[in-house]
């Protein structure tokens, strides 16, 4: 009998779920509205946790052959001052993976060129008509067209359609008070380390990318204007006083192009990720601020789902699938959110006191990375592979 699976948006979350599902045995399709394959947010740090689900899809080496492994990292003061600085080498000795660095859209590639041609249809949206049953399947409605479905991922990003339809009781989103400017620039003739830079309310991170580039990723405190009016004057009015190379990236920045989106997070988490035959993946079940990898948990999701369901020939057996996923998947994703508002919390903080307090506490455990962050990265990247069920 071949089952059929469709899945309701093609980024990182969608596309490898996509790839995951084909290897156990799915017929897959993949609908994006997009009129192409596309990729937002400039660059991305693949932790071990992603690695090791990329590798149980088939697709590590092609991250690999495409990424740069990240050697160092650490905190600045915005004059520049390092509050901790350490090697990086400690986590692929731990984990088994360095932390990888690409480009956010190469790594979608290596995802898309896994899958047989033909199977990620652009320019199609796709919504929930019906969530199924024993006796029914799924049905979505693409381009005025009525597709059934053995199982609907809903893959479909931070403003999931396919969330809203299965919990329109949720609250949804809330506005956490801060913004995100990230961008991609030429790296030529600058010193690039890889770093987070600290200030009051404020943070910049820097990440070398392959080929010469670099990726910056800014966040701070600002009351909400218009969503895009006047984001690069505000960036550079923010940071562009920030040490070197910061003020450069900035004004490379002017000539590239410049994401802006509010930071957003789940009023509260879900009370459930999968309902009939429609289950949700990466930021369609979990949104979360970005402090704990959101791109790894996206790929767990993927590998997670496709050995829960791979066995799934009949509706009680797919049943027990997605409420095994279920369970696994948001005890850990409502832990790593709790944490994420934390370290958020933390790094924005803004009264002087408290950012000398914060300050000192890093620096202290830059002296001791092993005592004082192990639990908290062991928590992070310490998944692996599940045993199949």
């Amino acid at each position: 009998m071949t089952r059929t699976a469709h899945i309701v948006g093609a980024g990182i979350a969608g596309l490898a779920t996509a790839v995951a599902l084909a290897g156990r045995g799915w017929a897959v399709r993949v609908y994006e509205r997009a009129p192409g394959l596309r990729a937002s947010g400039g660059g991305i740090g693949v932790t071990p946790n992603g690695m090791r689900a990329l590798d149980a899809i088939g697709v590590a080496d092609a991250v690999r052959a495409r990424s740069v492994v990240q050697a160092h990292g650490g905190v600045r003061a915005p004059g520049g001052r390092w509050i901790a600085r350490t090697g990086l080498r400690f986590v692929e000795e731990r984990y088994g993976e360095p932390i990888r660095a690409l480009l956010r859209l190469d790594l979608v590639r290596a995802l898309a060129d896994a899958l047989p041609p033909g199977t990620v249809h652009y320019g199609q949206e796709a919504c929930l008509a019906g969530s199924g049953g024993p006796t029914t399947p799924a049905t979505i409605v693409v381009g005025g067209a009525t597709v059934e479905s053995d199982l609907v991922v809903g893959a479909d990003g931070i403003r999931s359609a396919l969330r809203r339809a299965l919990h329109p009781g949720h609250p949804g989103l809330v506005d956490t008070g801060s913004a995100a400017w990230r961008c991609v620039v030429p790296a030529d003739g600058l010193d690039v380390v890889a770093a987070e830079t600290w200030g009051a309310g404020q943070r910049l991170s820097i990440l070398p990318l392959p080929e010469g580039r670099a990726h910056f990723s800014a966040l701070a405190k600002v009351t909400p204007p218009s969503r895009h009016a006047g984001a690069y004057e505000r960036l550079t009015g923010l940071f562009g006083r920030w040490h070197d190379p910061i003020p450069h990236l900035l004004e490379r920045a002017s000539r590239a192009e410049l994401h802006f989106d509010r930071i957003e997070d789940a009023a509260r988490p879900l009370d459930g990720f999968a309902h009939g035959r429609v289950v949700l993946v990466g930021d369609a079940a979990h949104p979360m601020t970005p402090n704990v990898g959101a791109a790894g948990l996206a790929l767990e999701d993927a590998v997670e789902l496709a050995q829960a369901t791979a066995g799934a020939r009949s509706w009680d057996a797919l049943r027990a699938g997605l409420a095994a996923y279920d369970a696994s998947r948001r005890a850990r994703t409502t832990r790593l959110r709790a944490m994420s508002r934390w370290m958020g919390r933390v790094a924005g903080l803004s009264a002087p006191v408290a950012v000398a307090a914060r300050n000192t506490g890093v620096w202290l455990g830059g002296l001791l990375p092993e005592a004082v962050s192990r639990r908290s990265m062991d928590a992070m990247v310490g998944w692996s592979v599940p045993p199949p069920r």
